[in-house]
């Protein structure tokens, strides 16, 4: 199974810096119950710093998934790339808890898998609209057909009725 390659036996590890590189591929997103991503070829560089009772890892990601264009409904590469911060506290009273900063993890704990955290940094590293990039005109690289389609059906919504002339007198307050 791919998620086995994404552990980190930190229990041996002596308090200081190490460097690990992890390639997640399509192995890596076949493996996940419920990706929204199939297809991609990205470098997770991860940088621990392990000290007594913690770790700090930085997960440096470069490289390209495929989606689908939001606008036109093609596929397209999409170049991803982005840094992100996970804290891990080793054991205390309140292991298995989680927040947005720092997960706690047992004492007895010897490894780490990462392939929940590689995936969520992926997720976070995508934009929210989804769509080919520009060339180098400015111009869109969708499918012109598509666009061509989607032109026809474009709403321009157009005020109807005149607003409020009371509204007007506020236009003219000076603020400074």
């Amino acid at each position: 199974m791919a998620k086995n390659k994404y552990k980190i036996q930190f229990a041996g590890l002596c308090v200081g810096e190490h460097e690990y590189e992890f390639e997640v591929n399509n192995t890596f997103f076949e493996s996940l119950e419920y990706s929204e991503i199939k297809q991609g070829n990205i470098d997770v560089k991860v940088h621990l710093l392990k000290q007594s009772t913690m770790m700090v890892l930085t997960f440096d990601i470069n490289g390209t998934i495929h989606l689908n264009c939001d606008r036109c409904m093609e596929d397209f590469n999409f170049p991803l790339s982005g840094n992100y911060k996970l804290i891990i506290k080793v054991g205390g009273s309140d292991s298995g808890d989680e927040n947005d900063d720092i997960i706690t993890i047992a004492a007895n704990e010897h490894e780490l898998d990462l392939t929940q955290y590689i995936y969520e940094n992926i997720i976070l590293s995508l934009p929210i609209k989804r769509a080919h990039p520009d060339n180098k005109k400015g111009k869109s690289s969708c499918n012109p057909e598509m666009i061509k389609k989607l032109q026809k059906y474009i709403v321009v919504n157009e005020p109807t009725e005149e607003t409020d002339p009371r509204w007007n007198q506020l236009k003219d307050i000076n603020f400074n």
